[in-house]
């Protein structure tokens, strides 16, 4: 009885481990009317269930940071500080991404109005895509999800109603 304790114990340590995290991300932003796209890459740190910070190294001093309804970023010189609790569409975005990374696809579904669906990966693991039900001037229109067998994201795609598309890959420590 007393190993089957210890076990659980460490199981849940282990889950509860998974759930903050740091490694380093690459980003790369297509702009679809022209076909440009924009790299970028910088470290990441997540603490569950509302801290994110990604620190931009190329371009060097860019951050996007969720610090618990805060969100902050300068991205080459456009900034925004917000209070997500008093913004219904950043707020949105806010809980997507915090969401994605949570593995929590089916709230996001839910907060967009969208559909969801979700199919496995080769891999064991899981790819899930997500489609607004109604197109809103702002936000995203739908989101493309990459789970690893262990359920920690690996790739997500943002896309925006503006023709915008990023895809982020994670490389977790």
């Amino acid at each position: 009885m007393k190993k089957l304790l210890t076990l659980a114990l460490l199981l849940c340590g282990i889950a509860a481990g998974a759930q903050d995290f740091e490694g380093t991300f690459t980003q790369a932003k297509t702009l679809k009317i022209s076909g440009r796209v924009i790299k970028s890459e910088g470290t990441l740190s997540y603490q569950a269930p509302d801290q994110l910070a990604m620190l931009y190294t190329k371009p060097d001093g860019d951050y996007f940071i969720i610090d618990g309804p805060y969100l902050r970023m300068d991205m080459r010189g456009v900034t925004l500080d917000v209070n997500t609790e008093n913004n219904k569409t950043v707020r949105a975005q806010r809980n997507a991404i915090l969401y994605s990374i949570a593995g929590k696809y089916e709230e996001i579904a839910m907060e967009m109005d969208a559909d969801c669906s979700v199919t496995p990966a080769k891999d064991g693991g899981k790819r899930v895509v997500i489609k607004v039900r109604t197109a809103l001037p702002k936000g995203y229109s739908g989101m493309e999800l990459d789970y690893k067998k262990n359920g920690q994201l690996r790739r997500m795609v943002l896309e925006e109603f503006g023709d915008i598309s990023t895809e982020y890959i994670l490389n977790v420590n």
